[in-house]
């Protein structure tokens, strides 16, 4: 059978282009770093590495959130920290209130310095993340937790805690309410109104034994238990570690 040059032209055009095409895909597979450049080539292995692509972004988003999770920890312990040193200063100032040669007007200087004490603290109680949002209200980021009150601390939060997922198995709390860490309005514990308290015995001119041991008991108390809190962001931080390095 004769064939036409026009059909041999054909032919070898197609295979000409076929050549080219293979070509480029061979470039493209370079260039990408991929051997499967649509479901096509191999429908098996485009499956898995679908499957492989999801796999990879959900581990990405866990590093992300245990990111975002070290980072709101790490802000609430700087806070917390400073939080504990106001409370030794404030102790300090009651222990020094308890010299018997003071005047009243040495006590009156005690309280003015013990006022700016509270008012560290309260503007402590309402610290705010770096979104904005008020660091120790809970879920109720957007609202102001603390407001002073004759002189007691009057939450406005609630006792929730931001939650992060850093696997598929575990939601840590990245946050912890102002109620849990400052007790406000529990009686013996509210270490806003323990200050307020020992501030209007300064300014009466006379402090008693007792002004001095309720005033000492109910600091510590306060201080213990931000203590606690640390270490409760401590033993958080601990288990971000061991996440990133699974």
């Amino acid at each position: 059978m004769r064939i036409s040059s026009s059909t041999l032209y054909e032919v070898g055009v197609f295979s000409i282009n076929d050549q080219l095409t293979k070509l480029v895909k061979t470039q493209q597979q370079i260039a990408l770093g991929r051997r499967i450049l649509t479901p096509e080539d191999d429908p098996a292995g485009a499956s898995l590495a679908l499957e492989n692509e999801k796999a990879l972004g959900v581990v990405n988003q866990y590093v992300d959130n245990i990111a975002r999770a070290r980072s709101a920890l790490g802000f609430e312990e700087t806070v917390l920290t400073s939080t504990t040193r106001v409370l030794q200063d404030a102790r300090q100032l009651v222990v020094s209130a308890g010299n018997p040669t003071l005047s009243s007007a040495n006590l009156a200087t005690l309280a003015t310095t013990l006022r700016s004490h509270y008012d560290e603290l309260l503007s402590q109680a309402n610290s705010k993340d770096g979104q904005g949002g008020y660091l120790f209200a809970g879920h109720k980021s957007a609202t102001q937790p603390f407001t002073q009150t004759t002189g007691a601390g009057v939450y406005a939060g609630d006792q929730g805690q931001l939650k992060i997922q850093i696997n598929a198995s575990r939601q840590l709390a990245v946050s912890d309410s102002g109620q849990d860490v400052f007790n406000p309005g529990v009686t013996g514990s509210d270490i806003f109104a323990t200050i307020e308290t020992f501030i209007t015995a300064l300014n009466s001119g006379s402090i008693t034994a007792s002004d001095l041991t309720t005033a000492l008991t109910q600091i510590d108390t306060a201080a213990n238990n931000v203590l606690r809190v640390r270490a409760s962001i401590g033993s958080r931080l601990n288990e971000l570690d061991a996440a990133e390095g699974a």
